[in-house]
């Protein structure tokens, strides 16, 4: 598909890697989620590279149009360019615009994941609270879910504006029986998944545990993000397939993916020989 352009709400993977040993090789993208939703630009979880992401996407990415950056917590893959981001939104620190939405110890700590220098930048600032619902402009409003990740703070979010479909964003956590009833509404959700199979001690996802899910969860379309390692090298695209559902599509995301959240079509870059504007639909 030559001349690609974006659709009217969408959202795009900056990344789908995950964990710390992805991280630091990458071996795929780790630089969250870029999302336009009812006239609302807005990035989750701009982790390593992206603001990189961004400026070099094709078509053009401009960080100066965000007016939401939302973090689901504070390790490193999903926190390193908030700063960047923040500092790019507000036209470097001199448009006072924007909302900043994040957990309690992301900013409330001895070691701050958003820098003090940049606190007093965007309009608003605001702590991520279980059920607490933020207005984060145009319309839309962000529903803070809680997590359980490795004792610091995280949180996922569900995604809403009247008159168009709802979405949300399961972060890193383990399986948690709440999410069935706090997501029923989402028709799209990307889930962070780092391993094939159950690891008990590692509160992370895996895709046994999105098969579980997918017994009492239904939307329409996951996707699957947050890779880890092994399921990188195992080609997480015919595993994800293996869980669809009757009522549920599974796709494991690729850097740069789009995905309509009006039709639900996922369109991805070709191949790095080839330029980025030139998408190709997944079915």
């Amino acid at each position: 598909m030559d001349n690609f352009t974006y659709p009217k709400n969408f959202i795009k993977y900056l990344g789908t890697g995950g964990a710390r040993f992805c991280m630091v090789r990458q071996m795929r993208w780790t630089g969250g989620i870029w999302f336009s939703y009812g006239g609302l630009k807005g990035v989750i979880d701009p982790g390593p590279g992206s603001l990189y992401h961004m400026c070099s996407a094709s078509p053009a990415l401009d960080p100066h149009e965000i007016r939401a950056v939302l973090l689901t917590h504070r390790h490193l893959d999903h926190s390193t360019d908030i700063n960047v981001i923040t500092e790019a939104m507000t036209g470097g620190g001199f448009e006072k615009q924007g909302t900043v939405i994040l957990p309690n110890d992301s900013i409330n700590s001895p070691d701050p994941v958003l820098l003090r220098y940049c606190t007093d930048k965007p309009a608003q600032v605001h702590i991520a609270e279980d059920r607490r619902i933020f207005e984060i402009g145009m319309g839309v409003s962000a529903e803070a879910v809680k997590h359980i990740h490795h004792g610091v703070d995280c949180f996922g979010f569900i995604f809403r504006k009247s008159g168009l479909p709802t979405w949300g964003i399961i972060s890193d956590t383990k399986l948690l029986d709440s999410f069935t009833e706090r997501y029923r509404d989402c028709r799209c959700i990307s889930v962070n998944v780092t391993f094939l199979d159950k690891k008990p001690r590692l509160q992370h996802m895996s895709l046994e545990d999105l098969s579980e899910l997918l017994e009492e969860l239904h939307p329409e379309l996951v996707t699957i993000s947050h890779m880890g390692v092994h399921m990188i090298e195992e080609g997480p695209e015919k595993f994800a397939s293996k869980i669809n559902t009757p009522c549920t599509r599974v796709v494991a995301g690729r850097d740069g993916m789009v995905v309509n959240l009006d039709t639900l079509e996922i369109f991805s870059p070709l191949p790095k020989d080839r330029e980025e504007s030139v998408y190709t639909a997944i079915r």
